[in-house]
């Protein structure tokens, strides 16, 4: 059910539950909410980007998102299921976008909700099924679907350049000689910034682009020879190292 977001964020429910609906590749501009959001996409990939970074959610994940951190999305054939908490209703409010995983419990804990009333009663039904809700949500473990940018500075040009053009045949030295750094230099001062080596950043950039171009239909073939690798074998033995699944099998489920 779709509500005004204004109305859910003055409830005066520790969670609240919305359905919400957008047109193919749609963007919703960056924003922020009052609440801490756990955003599921029921059906669809979602892209998520702060200044923190950005982050890639998958069906059958959800993420995330702190009270009052400002982030774009960018969505792919998705209908979400959101979920919005008061920041004291949680054992331990986030304090960094986070994808985790939805098993089948919650999954239909969160179908469910978006049923129920806005001002459910306590101690009912639908306000035990919203605690377990809660519950639920908070126990997941947290998946490594982020991809780190610096927040400011030419390296952190640089990274968001990438991000929205990656190519895997960029060569550190290619990124150390705009910044007039040696490669050493620049390797240690891209692992200080990110938390990662270039290699590893680069492949998960790659990985990111890739998903969301899968989940909108486009070929292997074309999104490897986009991103530069030499065939779509060897692409699909990158995306199965990352993911622990081949590209096929992703496409299957988006």
């Amino acid at each position: 059910m779709t509500r005004p977001i204004d109305l859910v964020e003055d409830a005066d429910r520790d969670v609240i539950a919305m359905e919400s609906f957008y047109l193919d590749r749609q963007t919703v501009e960056a924003h922020s909410h009052r609440r801490i959001q756990l955003l599921y996409g029921t059906t669809g990939t979602m892209q998520l980007e702060t200044r923190f970074g950005a982050w890639v959610v998958p069906p059958g994940f959800a993420v995330w998102i702190p009270t009052g951190v400002a982030h774009r999305l960018s969505m792919i054939n998705v209908v979400t299921h959101s979920l919005y908490f008061r920041d004291s209703a949680l054992p331990e409010a986030p304090q960094r976008c986070q994808v985790i995983a939805v098993p089948p419990l919650l999954r239909e804990l969160i179908r469910e909700a978006v049923k129920v009333p806005l001002l459910y009663v306590a101690g009912s039904r639908d306000g035990l099924l919203m605690e377990m809700l809660l519950r639920e949500a908070s126990i997941q473990p947290v998946v490594p679907l982020h991809l780190p940018v610096p927040r400011e500075g030419p390296l952190a040009s640089l990274c968001q350049a990438f991000y929205k053009s990656p190519n895997q045949a960029v060569a550190p030295a290619d990124w150390a000689r705009q910044l007039n750094v040696s490669e050493r230099t620049f390797y240690r001062r891209f692992l200080a910034a990110t938390g990662m080596t270039f290699i590893a950043w680069r492949q998960q950039a790659c990985v990111f682009a890739a998903m969301a171009r899968l989940a909108a239909g486009e070929s292997v073939t074309s999104i490897a020879l986009d991103l530069g690798y030499e065939s779509p074998s060897s692409f699909s033995t990158m995306f199965r190292k990352s993911m622990g699944f081949p590209p096929s099998q992703y496409v299957r489920s988006a």
